[in-house]
């Protein structure tokens, strides 16, 4: 199949960040199934390195990196399975018309920012450890360089601006695989979020509640 020159020329991972509804058309309609897999792989190594930084040191580097690059991208799979579902159907009450296999290459693909993220995780993890981890105890942690503690400082920046641009990535990728604005999707992803928010304070105000 001979492709239109505009996908000739598209390359995904940089084209996702300035034309987000023309990359995910593409990737829905043109690339194979290796490359969604390439993409949940890395998707999933960079997101469960995320996690790793959230929380507290529990192995050495060497053990979070191999652990993250096994466990990662099964996590992404699944998470980005059921989020497309519930994208998918949601989206109907929207008058979106995508199918769940469209859905789901559009989740995966407005997740390419994050792989960016991927050398960035690397070298912070490696560089400066008292900055990676929320908890970490304060026996074994090493003293941090000056060097460390401002890459810390700027790769955290750096999450947090791809993070919102992310967001936005999504909205659009939502909007195209249900063939909707963005403004559409942007509901269809704040909504469950929502809902999701109010049954957790829901639950935790009737344990309380019974508590007392």
């Amino acid at each position: 199949m001979n492709k239109p020159a505009a996908y000739a020329e598209l390359n995904p991972f940089t084209a996702i960040w300035t034309r987000p509804r023309e990359t995910v058309r593409y990737v829905i309609e043109e690339k194979t199934t290796r490359f969604i897999v390439l993409l949940l792989v890395l998707v999933g190594f960079a997101g469960a390195l995320s996690g790793a930084s959230g929380g507290e040191q529990m192995f050495p580097a060497v053990g979070v990196i191999v652990g993250s690059l096994l466990l990662g991208p099964l996590s992404a799979v699944a998470g980005i399975a059921i989020i497309s579902g519930i994208y998918k159907l949601l989206g109907k009450l929207f008058g979106g018309v995508g199918t769940y296999a469209e859905m789901f290459r559009a989740v995966v693909t407005a997740s390419i920012p994050q792989v960016w993220l991927l050398p960035m995780w690397l070298v912070w993890l490696i560089t400066s450890p008292s900055t990676f981890y929320t908890e970490i105890d304060p026996v074994s942690a090493q003293p941090d360089t000056g060097l460390g503690l401002v890459v810390g400082l700027l790769l955290l920046t750096i999450v947090i601006v791809v993070g919102i641009w992310t967001f936005v990535i999504q909205c659009k990728a939502v909007g195209e695989a249900q063939r909707f604005s963005a403004w559409k999707g942007f509901f269809v992803i704040v909504i469950p979020s929502v809902l999701v928010a109010i049954a957790v304070i829901t639950l935790l105000s009737l344990v309380l509640f019974a508590a007392f």
